[in-house]
């Protein structure tokens, strides 16, 4: 069984080495940094056990008022291209948008980025999905556990059905499709067969394979982050199972050496840290630094203030727009005119964010 893997140390490090050897053979040497570009803090569902955003809801009278303004959003993604990160997927909760104002975000941020975008927004309807044009990449499904009976207790509105028939109605449109999971809900090793078999019955394109963040005030507030090794095995049964998978591995900022051994493991990609709090001081470095000791070349920077202030440029080998394919989706001009006219605002909010990583970084 797959999962004896766990029950002789011999064989874990086995499957680290192959799923290792899986990654460089099918996708290089190359690691990127990715961000969830968040909307809106509110959620019409908000009864996860594990989501800040389940904190808010009761806070929350007006759910317009929880939005992000738009120039505030596109002024994080222009700072994600120009520092060479990539934005992992637009993300808000249930009902926070609208799907004509979820696809004019979408339009503008891929204007911005350069590159199509994934939504990760809740489940879509057939005809939800046709609305979007180049714009979109993909759709992500919040999967979060396979177990059953856990998604009773720790996600009970989310229904598994719905988003299986979102991820078939996706492939129908020609888009690409993924899922996230998060470790540490309170499931065990058994579970991954059934993980395995989703992926493959759904034919996805990516998988986020998250560690629990636990955020205080939620049921699940003062539950432990997963084993590292717990991830990274599950993420190299992953890898062995699929080498062509895009995988992305997340953990937290208090669980960063976990980072290397993630890469090691298979992963792509790494996210889920907040980026205005850890760039350029040592908590960005040690990022830098896991990347490095498992022998990948990090595409992007988290520590090169002169690049996030653009004062210069990354070099062409880690700038991920010179390395890999983009999209290049079509975007209306009248999306472009709209960006353009916000250009004021999208400057100032760059600015106010570069001064607050710039003084934060001092520090340390």
């Amino acid at each position: 069984m797959e999962t004896d893997i766990f029950s002789d140390s011999s064989a874990l490090l086995d499957a680290l080495k192959k799923a290792n050897a899986s990654t460089i053979k099918h996708h290089g040497s190359n690691a990127t940094l990715e961000r969830a570009v968040f909307l809106s803090w509110w959620c019409g569902k908000g009864d996860c056990d594990f989501c800040y955003l389940s904190t808010q809801r009761h806070r929350i009278k007006d759910p317009a008022k929880a939005r992000r303004r738009v120039s505030s959003v596109l002024a994080e993604v222009e700072i994600l291209r120009g520092i060479g990160w990539r934005v992992e997927f637009l993300s808000s909760g249930y009902g926070s948008h609208s799907i004509e104002e979820l696809q004019r975000i979408a339009q503008m941020v891929s204007y911005v980025s350069g590159d199509g975008v994934w939504l990760n927004v809740g489940v879509l309807s057939d005809e939800q999905l046709r609305a979007f044009g180049d714009e979109i990449a993909g759709v992500v499904a919040s999967i979060e556990t396979l177990d059953t009976e856990l998604r009773k207790r720790v996600c009970p509105d989310k229904d598994l059905k719905k988003s299986v028939e979102m991820l078939i109605e996706a492939e129908k449109l020609g888009l690409k499709k993924g899922a996230t999971i998060v470790l540490g809900l309170g499931e065990d090793e058994s579970q991954i067969p059934a993980l395995l078999d989703f992926v493959r019955s759904n034919n996805l394109d990516r998988v986020t394979v998250y560690s629990l963040n636990p955020h205080r005030g939620t049921p699940l507030g003062n539950h432990p982050p997963p084993a590292s090794l717990y991830q990274a095995g599950v993420i190299a049964l992953l890898r062995l199972n699929f080498p062509k998978l895009e995988i992305i591995g997340g953990t937290w900022i208090d669980q960063l050496p976990n980072i290397g051994i993630m890469l090691l493991a298979g992963a792509n990609a790494i996210t889920k840290y907040p980026l205005f709090s850890m760039f350029g001081n040592r908590y960005g470095r040690k990022v830098e630094e896991e990347v490095r000791y498992s022998n990948r070349q990090l595409l992007g920077t988290f520590s090169d203030m002169d690049v996030l202030a653009g004062r210069k440029k990354l070099p062409k080998n880690r700038d991920p727009r010179c390395v890999r394919k983009c999209m290049k989706p079509r975007i209306p001009g009248t999306i472009a005119e709209e960006v353009e006219s916000m250009r004021g605002e999208i400057d100032d909010k760059i600015r106010s964010y570069v001064e607050t990583v710039e003084k934060r970084a001092k520090k340390y």
